[in-house]
């Protein structure tokens, strides 16, 4: 622990218990001393070791808390970002009431002045030492980096409350590219440009209020695994940010599609996509518009819904299955081909309430049904215009 790490947890003892830490460890001359003196004296006349021990009995920090030698063996050497500056990109993830916890976690008491997110940023980056940046670093680094990691996944999958809308690159020679994300009521853009010149800092900017102020969002990592899929850099020329173990596994289903592209065409004039090959929606995506047929799934989930509408509130149900045989909805038996089949963990319905009323569907009943293969901007894949379902 630092001196001023020491200093500002010992400011939370009352004059009381720092006098005890005075007796227990057979100190003098200090019985008249004010608080400010008391934390002096307790920090000249006692060794880093002897200070944590205290803290360790009041159960402050833990017997087996990390050391500041260890975190800074583990810190990233390639990183060519500062600690403080680094911090600020990841703090940006972390909420107002995430950050007043990191306060409390470090004494700073003066944090419920700061009520904008940036100025309290600015707060606990200024009042932390070197050694403390590092420890809170070492602490939330990866945590952020696969939140948002896992948020970019699940917008390529459609999975998220917003999706990947379209890809352009609009400068190849300077690898930039612009991404739009369509929400449920709202759209954004992000930008990036990785260059042998910017790959430390890349270039970047976002719609959303993390990526605006340099954070590492969702948006960013897609923009990552573009232009790591567009071969714009080479992943082992990657120093600004550590990445979990598993990220080569992540995105290596990952691939790029193209429509509308024509011989000759540049390839920044055609429609690119990113497509996550191990994902549900991946094997949906040929079924959108669609008419289908589920053969067989059993429900896992069951969700009563409302809606507003001119003052109107409809209620419809969600029902999730599980494990599900489904493929294009066919006319004639004569049509069936069972290489048209496809298995999917997880499939999503909406019914109506009449139809709920008739059949009464409950979790594990096993059901068969028709509907159409829909992309919702808010509730992601799902089947819909469903008329009848068969329990089996």
């Amino acid at each position: 622990m630092s001196h001023l790490d020491r200093a500002r947890v010992l400011t939370s003892f009352s004059s009381k218990e720092l006098k005890e830490i005075c007796k227990a460890n057979d100190l003098k001359g200090y019985s008249s001393l004010s608080k400010q003196n008391l934390i002096d004296f307790v920090l000249q006349n006692l060794s880093d070791e002897d200070v944590k021990e205290i803290l360790i009995e009041k159960g402050i920090i833990s017997e087996d808390e990390v050391t500041d030698e260890e975190i800074l063996v583990s810190m990233n050497k390639l990183r060519k970002v500062d600690d403080k500056r680094y911090l600020t990109y990841i703090m940006q993830s972390l909420n107002v009431k995430e950050l007043k916890t990191l306060c409390k976690e470090y004494y700073l008491e003066d944090c419920s002045r700061h009520t904008k997110k940036n100025d309290l940023i600015e707060y606990i980056l200024d009042s932390l030492s070197e050694e403390e940046h590092r420890r809170v670093l070492y602490n939330n680094e990866l945590k952020v980096i696969s939140k948002e990691l896992d948020l970019a996944i699940k917008k390529i999958n459609g999975e998220d409350r917003e999706s990947v809308a379209e890809i352009n690159i609009v400068n190849p020679e300077n690898h930039e590219v612009e991404i739009s994300f369509k929400g449920w009521s709202w759209d954004s853009k992000s930008y990036i440009s990785i260059t042998p010149a910017n790959i430390n800092d890349p270039e970047r900017d976002c719609d959303c209020r993390i990526g605006s102020n340099m954070g590492f969002c969702s948006h960013f990592w897609v923009g990552i695994i573009f232009s790591l899929k567009e071969n714009f850099f080479q992943l082992s020329d990657w120093t600004l940010t550590k990445l979990p173990d598993n990220f080569k596994e992540l995105i290596e289903p990952i691939h790029l599609s193209t429509t509308g592209s024509v011989r000759g065409q540049p390839r920044a004039a055609e429609k690119i996509k990113l497509v996550d090959e191990s994902s549900d929606s991946a094997i949906l995506a040929k079924f959108i518009d669609q008419p289908i047929t589920i053969y067989k799934g059993e429900i896992s989930k069951l969700e009563e819904r409302q809606s507003e509408f001119q003052d109107h509130i409809s209620i419809f149900y969600h029902v999730t299955l599980s494990d599900v045989r489904m493929g294009p909805r066919i006319y004639r038996k004569m049509d069936f081909a069972e290489e048209d089949i496809v298995q999917v963990d997880k499939l999503k319905l909406r019914i109506s309430q009449k139809l709920q009323t008739e059949i009464d569907l409950k979790i594990d009943d096993k059901i068969s049904t028709n509907g159409k293969l829909d992309q919702d901007s808010f509730w992601g894949i799902l089947v819909k215009n469903i008329r009848k379902i068969q329990k089996l």
